[in-house]
């Protein structure tokens, strides 16, 4: 990272016992680390993977305030949300899913 933020992640949802936490000497193999397949998901629930919940939830924690600079994109729910974000000082164009 090259902001030099400080942060933790998890493979899952933080209150969760079975979750894990890294540093950021982890963070280039977050995308072995974090299960993407299931944060993508669409649904919460699977009768195939019991787990799915609990990874779909994982988190990217940063102490203190994230600087407009550090940030590169953003996902939105849809288009008027992102044409709200991008009329927002700093965020002009920003690249949006």
């Amino acid at each position: 990272m090259e902001s030099n933020m400080n942060f933790i992640f998890s493979d899952g949802h933080a209150i969760d016992g079975f979750s894990s936490f890294y540093s950021p000497d982890d963070v280039n193999k977050i995308e072995t680390i974090v299960d993407f397949k299931a944060v993508k998901e669409q649904y919460w629930k699977s009768d195939t993977d019991l787990d799915l919940k609990r990874k779909k939830e994982a988190e990217f924690l940063v102490l203190g305030d994230v600087p407009k600079e550090a940030i590169i994109g953003f996902a939105v729910h849809n288009q008027t949300a992102a044409e709200a974000i991008k009329e927002m000082e700093g965020f002009e164009g920003k690249s949006s899913l």
